[in-house]
């Protein structure tokens, strides 16, 4: 499904995902403590209260569904991570319905249990929304030592010095690029974890032009202004500092080396 050229309208409507996605994401937790709330209070759940909080997820979980399918047709992004998570968005708000439905029935048993469901598809749906907003290792990322492994010593016994790509250019592309350019989410084709994809390029050809950094689109996209359409990183991602900015400037002018 794929939206060549949407309508303005229609494409701030798929814009508007992350936003319309956190109202089933706070209704349907509700609805649950709502129903079994009362059931370990021992007493019947409030009937009204609990059809309405069923249908309003059913619907916002709907509008949520359809709006995420118009923005992944206008990215047209194609990497598995966004596949898997449509197919877990749609089940989410497939259950949502069958919650709604199911108030309606005088057993709780069936409502109770697609409830649950419900509850638990939560989970991998939003850690594969997460995936694709911040990266792979977003969630554990803090967990991990990203020191780059100790090579080993040179002939004189003394470890050799790290590069200044590994020092100094992979630390700041890391914290400002690597979110949408990683290997399950290269946007525009890019991916900028190893020196093989950069030196590859994207989909628009190099982002590096040794010795060039004015004609390297990896730098001169950073100093466009903040509202310019092919500014990189995107005005609501973090953006490159001043000094980030002049070392990516000296090491392409240097010679872009590994």
């Amino acid at each position: 499904m794929t939206f060549a050229d949407p309508s303005p309208w229609l494409a701030v409507f798929g814009r508007a995902h992350p936003v319309l996605l956190h109202a089933p994401l706070g209704l349907l937790p509700g609805l649950a403590l709502l129903e079994f709330g009362a059931v370990l209070l021992r007493r019947p759940p409030p009937r009204g209260a609990v059809l309405a909080l069923a249908w309003l997820c059913a619907l916002t979980a709907a509008a949520a569904a359809a709006s995420g399918l118009v923005w992944a047709g206008e990215s047209n992004d194609g990497s598995p991570t966004l596949g898997q998570h449509k197919i877990a968005g749609l089940v989410l708000a497939g259950l949502c319905l069958v919650v709604a439905v199911l108030a309606f029935a005088s057993s709780r048993g069936p409502f109770r249990i697609a409830l649950v469901l419900a509850c638990a598809a939560m989970f991998p749906t939003g850690h594969l929304g997460g995936e694709m907003t911040h990266g792979s290792d977003f969630l554990f990322a803090p967990l991990r030592d990203k020191k780059p492994p100790a090579k080993g010593p040179g002939p004189d016994g003394t470890p050799p010095p790290a590069s200044e790509y590994t020092r100094t250019i992979a630390p700041i592309l890391d914290r400002v690029c690597t979110s949408c350019h990683n290997p399950d989410k290269q946007k525009g084709e890019l991916l900028l974890t190893t020196p093989e994809g950069i030196r590859k390029g994207g989909e628009n050809g190099a982002v590096v032009v040794a010795g060039k950094p004015d004609e390297s689109p990896l730098l001169a996209r950073c100093l466009l202004p903040l509202d310019h359409d092919d500014h990189m990183p995107p005005a609501e991602k973090k953006q490159p500092t001043a000094d980030e900015l002049a070392a990516l400037r000296a090491w392409i002018e240097a010679g872009a080396g590994f």
